[in-house]
């Protein structure tokens, strides 16, 4: 993993989010399908807007984990940078999603996210 470090961080950081958006869809699905069928398609998008940072800050941690965990099993070279770097390649690159799309609120979807972020680097380098 020593050359194009950050290539592979930034293709490791597009399929996670690509992951984390199809989680996303699944679960406005399920909830559409399942808990509240019926309703009005605006009901759906106002709930998917509401649940995206919680399934992301959820299903973020649990994917950032499995993946320090396998570059911990795997006993690659400066895990530890890896680990930081990580996190901060997909924070960037969902900022300059973001910004590309013209969203007009991320700013408040970024404070759920930050904390779900450094809750998730905090654990990542305990268990280095």
């Amino acid at each position: 993993m020593k050359q194009y470090v950050v290539l592979k961080l930034i293709g490791l950081a597009i399929l996670t989010m690509i992951t984390l958006v199809i989680i996303s869809i699944l679960e406005v699905t399920l909830y559409s399908y399942v808990i509240n069928p019926g309703q009005e398609v605006s009901v759906y998008e106002a709930h998917a807007k509401f649940s995206a940072p919680f399934v992301s800050g959820i299903f973020g941690f649990i994917v950032f984990f499995l993946i320090t965990r396998y570059w911990k099993k795997k006993e690659y070279q400066d895990v530890f940078k890896l680990v930081i770097l990580f996190p901060l390649t997909y924070v960037l690159l969902d900022i300059v999603v973001l910004l590309l799309a013209g969203t007009d609120q991320w700013s408040s979807f970024y404070s759920n996210f930050y904390s779900c972020q450094w809750s998730e680097i905090s654990w990542q380098l305990f268990r280095i």
